[in-house]
């Protein structure tokens, strides 16, 4: 099923990078308001690296099971935002916005400027490392999580900040490294 996953996440960031990716950001980035910079706030990392390991700390002596899964997803947000981090400068990518005022789509590989860092998306891999543990970890409630996770992730396109396919490719890496961390800590 993983697999699958992937695979089809992968050929539909494939097909939107080779066909769609300008087009679509910029008829979705004509959509960008106030509404949508709350909702791209949910992606932060530092928030949601803030959150967990205060509860992990809270919990730690008092409630060890509890305060395992707060490191968990402490762990899948700070993973996927390393695995993120190091990914962006060696893609290269330009943002939106250097289509949007020069024209310009294209990479600039092991680039060190922010306006290259559009592939993969940081905010949708955080959305998505923080969706799916809570998904795992509170399953009753999974379709909020991930339906919050995704719409951070199509903040990134309205607002500009990132192609269709570069939130693609950060998504599935934030959910790829929640799944992993989740077998390796609770089915291990």
């Amino acid at each position: 099923m993983v697999a699958v996953v992937i695979g089809i996440t992968l050929l539909l960031a494939g097909v939107t990078f080779f066909w769609f990716d300008p087009l679509l950001a910029t008829i979705l980035h004509h959509y960008a308001s106030p509404g949508w910079r709350a909702i791209t706030a949910l992606g932060n990392a530092a928030f949601a690296l803030a959150i967990s390991l205060g509860l992990y700390l809270l919990w730690r002596t008092r409630n060890p099971q509890q305060a395992k899964k707060a490191l968990y997803v402490l762990a899948s947000v700070a993973l996927s935002g390393l695995i993120v981090d190091i990914l962006k400068p060696l893609i290269g990518r330009a943002r939106p916005k250097l289509l949007f005022n020069e024209g310009f789509y294209g990479f600039e590989p092991l680039t060190f400027k922010a306006s290259y860092w559009s592939m993969p998306s940081g905010h949708s891999a955080t959305a998505f490392a923080l969706g799916v543990s809570l998904a795992l970890l509170f399953p009753r409630y999974r379709l909020l999580w991930l339906a919050l996770a995704g719409l951070v992730a199509l903040s990134r396109v309205i607002l500009g900040k990132h192609y269709p396919s570069d939130v693609l490719i950060g998504s599935l890496i934030g959910a790829l490294t929640a799944w992993w961390l989740y077998r390796r800590i609770f089915d291990g």
